[in-house]
């Protein structure tokens, strides 16, 4: 029933002043918003903003209240998650009514990294601006190139790894895709490889769906299973890595992908079992999909024929970060090498271009109030706090937005070749620049990440030393791990591995996350750091743990309060639930 969902904040679509129509579907379409933006911390005036409106013959089947509970998510969760959602996932910011009734929603526009240039296959200039969307990789790397885009054999890998990532993450949140398939995924490999979700309206949120649940073709669960599960997911990711590594858009054979990793087949193979329960989980994907990718060829896609190819966890008490992390028709997948049919592809790409145009993603809306400064502005506005997609850390500096087409950074060079770069990446320099003794302001975030993205010293003294380094490895396997110890892993440009091996500093009346049963903790995630005044954990956790003494021994004497061997054996912790 067509109603809106008491709880969701609505904007009057009469107060939207809407631009070009950016693309249209069979759900409906997309418009342009000129006086809206979200997220202001951002700098340069927030993100823009989009709508997307329903077609009638949709809205009979709509689930608002189901909509109104996606809009409400990012408001509910701490603001770690909520930040990582707003990055990550094309989620619903606020509903749209047209008197009364639910006529679509609020998203933000797509960043600019997740888009190219179309190269011409008839010239050598640019063409159309497109959105970066996985299905133009499901084909030969001769193809790729040819239409601008540059890609290795690491990047794909690493771009099934933030996807696996992703996926267990959004698992924890109890959101499960559903309709996984390339056309609904962007990907960006300029500064690391990494994926965005589209068409968020289409997930499954702790057991609802705003629209009857449906799957592209070539991309469904084995006939008979339920739609929108974890399990369908790791089904899809499965296929997803097959296809990308085989360049293929339909394969199921896994033998391109044993080839690059005999483990890499394995969980194909054990992914695509008709049996969801005996399917492996997205973090193991992340893990082998990120150790193969380090020795993995960073050789871009070439403009020539490829070569025929043959077609052949996370401990509890250790808390070790995991590492490694639009509507439209598919691309016809390339002709064999030696016969590519350029015609064929250009009347491809062009199709493509068409159904391409424009998806839009993420969250929080709020009147953009450019147009005036006056504290008198009584424009609607959503009552999501900005505050909730904003960061919990001053250091935190969101993606770029936007959704320019003008292609006024286009250089002219048509060369599809990528020389090293002249300096250093400035991350490979920051972990260069660690040595065993420093202190970092870095623990665990509960999500299976490191808190900051770089390593950053601090003196050992200061509260904010959550870690000491004893050592720098090439091998993240030869540090230590478990009560307090882990590893702190990073792949250089130049395919070597900087490990930094890191031991907790543990501080009275601090605070980290624990798991248990029966109203009490059982097992703990020492390297994390959490506000002991906190009201929400992850979802894997049940408790906030505060230290209250740290000693010598490997006994100790907490009396009433729960105890932790740390350190190899070399002092133990006390702590109290919070």
């Amino acid at each position: 029933m067509n109603t809106t969902h008491d709880s969701t904040p609505a904007v009057e679509h009469g107060t939207l002043t809407l631009g070009r129509q950016l693309g249209q579907g069979g759900q409906g379409t997309v418009h342009e918003v000129t006086n809206k933006k979200i997220n202001k911390s951002a700098g340069g005036g927030g993100w823009d903003v989009v709508y997307k409106e329903y077609s009638p013959t949709v809205l009979p089947g709509l689930d608002t209240a189901a909509l109104g509970k996606m809009v409400a998510l990012p408001g509910e969760l701490i603001p770690a998650d909520s930040r990582w959602l707003c990055e990550k996932a094309a989620w619903p910011a606020s509903m749209v009514e047209r008197q009364g009734h639910t006529s679509g929603f609020l998203m933000r526009a797509v960043p600019d990294r997740f888009q190219f240039e179309l190269r011409s296959l008839s010239s050598n200039g640019s063409g159309t601006k497109l959105l970066a969307n996985l299905e133009f990789l499901l084909n030969e790397d001769s193809y790729v190139a040819s239409i601008g885009l540059t890609v290795s054999d690491r990047d794909r890998l690493l771009l099934l790894a933030d996807l696996a990532t992703t996926l267990n993450r959004l698992r924890r949140l109890n959101i499960s895709v559903g309709d996984l398939s390339p056309k609904n995924l962007l990907f960006a490999v300029d500064k690391h490889p990494e994926v965005f979700l589209i068409d968020c309206d289409a997930v499954r949120l702790r057991g609802i769906t705003v629209l009857p649940q449906a799957e592209t073709p070539d991309w469904h669960v084995p006939v008979g299973e339920e739609k929108a599960t974890p399990a369908g997911d790791v089904y899809k990711l499965g296929l997803l890595a097959v296809r990308l590594i085989a360049r293929h858009q339909t394969t199921t054979d896994p033998s391109a992908l044993a080839a690059i990793s005999p483990e890499l087949g394995d969980l194909a193979r054990t992914s695509l079992n008709p049996d969801p329960a005996r399917r492996p989980t997205p973090s193991v994907w992340a893990e082998q999909l990120s150790a193969t990718s380090r020795t993995a060829s960073t050789a871009p896609a070439s403009t020539t024929a490829a070569p025929n190819r043959s077609r052949p966890n996370h401990t509890s008490s250790t808390g070790r970060p995991a590492t490694g992390g639009p509507p439209g028709t598919a691309p016809t997948p390339a002709p064999s090498p030696g016969s590519i049919n350029w015609s064929s592809l250009k009347e491809t790409v062009f199709s493509v271009a068409a159904g391409l145009l424009f998806i839009l993603i993420l969250v929080g809306v709020s009147q953009n109030d450019s147009d005036s400064d006056s504290e008198g502005n009584a424009s609607p506005q959503s009552t999501v706090s900005e505050e909730t997609y904003a960061p919990p850390e001053p250091s935190y500096e969101p993606s770029d937005g936007g959704t320019s087409t003008s292609g006024d950074d286009d250089s002219g060079d048509d060369s599809y070749e990528t020389s090293a770069p002249e300096e250093p990446d400035p991350l490979d320099e920051a972990f260069a620049e660690v040595s065993p003794g420093d202190c970092l302001n870095v623990y665990d975030d509960g999500y299976g990440d490191w808190s900051e993205d770089e390593p950053g010293t601090v003196p050992c003294d200061w509260t904010t030393a959550y870690v000491s380094v004893t050592d720098v490895t090439d091998d993240s396997d030869a540090c230590e791990e478990g009560g307090g110890r882990s590893a702190w892993s990073h792949v250089n440009d130049d395919a070597t591995t900087t490990a930094l091996c890191l031991e907790r500093q543990f501080q009275e009346a601090t605070c980290f996350l624990a798991a248990g049963s029966g109203g009490k903790p059982d097992s703990a995630n020492l390297m994390t750091v959490w506000d002991c005044d906190a009201s929400k954990v992850p979802v894997e956790y049940d408790f906030i743990m505060q230290i209250t003494a740290v000693g010598a021994g490997t006994e100790g004497d907490c009396g009433q309060d729960y105890s932790w061997e740390v350190l190899g054996g070399e002092g133990t912790i006390c702590a109290m639930v919070a």
